[in-house]
């Protein structure tokens, strides 16, 4: 009697074991049959998982938040992080385009500089060539004047004038007295130059005549 009981017993509990898993496996292929179609929505999967498996619903976490800015910031570059910043953030976006224009309008400012720094050394050279060519001018015309003077005057009074110019005591080495004497004697007639060398007789002024000579190659230098 015991023994059919048992095996009744036996044979109750594997049929209820069969029951609870069939019965499992059909609410399974239901929900995914459901989840397929999407006829289920995230809350309502939680739901029925929770029936199906026999959980809490608080111990299932499905997780469909959106990646937060540190975890995405991760996994982008620091251009790209930067102008995420920028971009989320309108204050940061002002600024940067303030830098920006500040940026090429102090480059416009130093090629504009640089340009009439150019410009400006190109006149300075133009003025200082100028200024020179008026200076040459100057002297050779004032040397041209003073030739004629020699010329009108009587040998000795041009005798004494060039030695005058020659022992001027405050002129410099820079001045080179010598080549404006040369330069002014080298235009006056011969016939005029030679009367005026011969008014030079005291040793004095024949050492005077000697390095005018010199100068213009008619003596050999010692």
């Amino acid at each position: 009697m015991i023994g059919i009981v048992a095996k009744t017993l036996g044979a109750a509990s594997v049929g209820f074991v069969y029951a609870c898993v069939a019965t499992a496996i059909a609410e399974t292929i239901v929900v995914a049959s459901l989840w397929r179609a999407g006829a289920l929505e995230p809350a309502k999967l939680q739901k029925y998982a929770a029936v199906v498996y026999g959980y809490e619903l608080t111990d299932l976490r499905f997780s469909d938040r959106k990646p937060t800015a540190a975890e995405t910031s991760t996994t982008m570059t620091r251009d790209e992080l930067l102008d995420s910043r920028v971009k989320s953030n309108p204050t940061l976006a002002t600024r940067q385009e303030a830098i920006r224009k500040g940026a090429d309008d102090i480059r416009a400012l130093v090629q504009t500089l640089s340009t009439k720094r150019e410009r400006y050394e190109i006149v300075k050279r133009g003025f200082d060539d100028l200024l020179l060519q008026l200076e040459e001018d100057v002297d050779n015309s004032a040397l041209t004047e003073v030739r004629r003077t020699l010329e009108v005057l009587q040998p000795k009074q041009s005798k004494d004038l060039m030695i005058d110019m020659l022992q001027d005591g405050n002129v410099t080495p820079e001045d080179d007295v010598v080549e404006d004497v040369l330069a002014m004697i080298r235009g006056m007639p011969q016939d005029k130059l030679k009367k005026i060398f011969t008014e030079f007789k005291t040793e004095e002024e024949r050492m005077v005549l000697n390095d005018i000579l010199l100068a213009i190659g008619e003596l050999d230098t010692p």
